[in-house]
């Protein structure tokens, strides 16, 4: 296994894409589709000794385009297999809007129309990934991909995007973590319209809460991230995260005591440095545990002139 950081344009720095040599020669994520990225990407292939028309599956942890933006190109070029969860899937086929589908949550959040613009035309960093050109797509479930002398498990762990997967080495005990699980952040559950229920938003933190007491019960020896360096630690990652969604609640709780908000004024209170497309990242942070408190009965919401707002109860 090799891990391969490719650059991208986003604050986080480069994304790690993963060889595993042993037939069929696989790719773990794949990188930005940009010119650069392509580049620097072949360039490490060809000083392992590997082709691109070598690569012969391509496994893609989730649809960010940092993480995905390559797949077409290289697929195309070696008839790779693209495996890929079907909710991710379905956001690389067609004309999917990313955008037009979480705008009504984004602005019954309460966020004014000049920085929803800055916000919407900040977002193109990236061309959007697509999968044309990839002949044949494989849907990953909880499953077992096998290799030449070794195996990977499929884990299903939604949060941070709704079909997230991660890969299990249950002989090595490596686990490929994608932007789940990260040395030096914790992934944003971001704001997400639930495939089941139309209108409704996925329970985003919940769901990662949730995953997170599954991968502590596992066995790791390393975790091979999607951004930053591998790491053995995970269960004090595990923690770490933890108590910073903990901060988070307590955090919410203190702005809102004696006070009405919406997300959009929370988020600005919490976050009031950022600008562009990380508004959208701070609106989904302190949406998520809304959403939770909520749930718990810790606040209640109302919608007043369509922008909904909390307070404790």
């Amino acid at each position: 296994m090799y891990q391969l950081p490719v650059p991208t344009p986003y604050a986080v720095g480069p994304v790690n894409v993963y060889l595993i040599k042993n037939d069929p020669v696989t790719l773990i994520d794949v990188g930005p589709g940009t010119a650069k990225a392509g580049e620097v990407l072949k360039d490490m292939l060809s000083s392992l000794g590997v082709g691109i028309k070598e690569v012969k599956r391509i496994i893609i942890t989730h649809a960010h385009p940092d993480h995905c933006g390559l797949a077409a190109d290289i697929a195309g070029d070696s008839n790779a297999t693209v495996f890929i969860h079907r909710l991710e899937e379905k956001k690389l086929r067609g004309s999917h809007d990313y955008f037009k589908e979480r705008l009504p949550f984004v602005l019954e959040a309460g966020i004014p129309a000049e920085v929803l613009t800055e916000m919407a035309g900040e977002r193109a960093k990236l061309p959007p990934p697509g999968l044309r050109g990839a002949v044949n797509v494989e849907i990953l479930a909880d499953e077992t991909l096998v290799f030449d002398g070794g195996e990977l498990m499929v884990m299903h762990l939604p949060g941070h995007s709704p079909g997230h997967v991660c890969l299990y080495d249950p002989e090595r005990k490596y686990f490929f973590s994608g932007d789940f699980l990260l040395p030096h952040i914790t992934p944003n559950p971001v704001l997400e319209p639930d495939p089941e229920k139309p209108g409704k938003r996925l329970p985003t933190l919940k769901q990662y809460l949730g995953g997170l007491d599954r991968v502590e019960a596992l066995d790791i020896t390393m975790v091979c991230p999607g951004h930053g360096g591998v790491f053995s630690d995970y269960k004090g990652v595990i923690e770490a995260g933890r108590r910073h969604h903990r901060f988070q609640f307590d955090r919410i709780m203190e702005k809102l005591r004696g006070r009405e908000l919406s997300t959009f004024q929370l988020s600005r209170e919490i976050y009031p440095n950022l600008k562009g497309w990380e508004v959208f990242l701070g609106l989904s942070e302190v949406q998520a545990h809304l959403d939770l408190l909520t749930e718990w009965g810790k606040t209640y919401c109302f919608k007043k002139q369509g922008v909904v707002y909390y307070t404790n109860p």
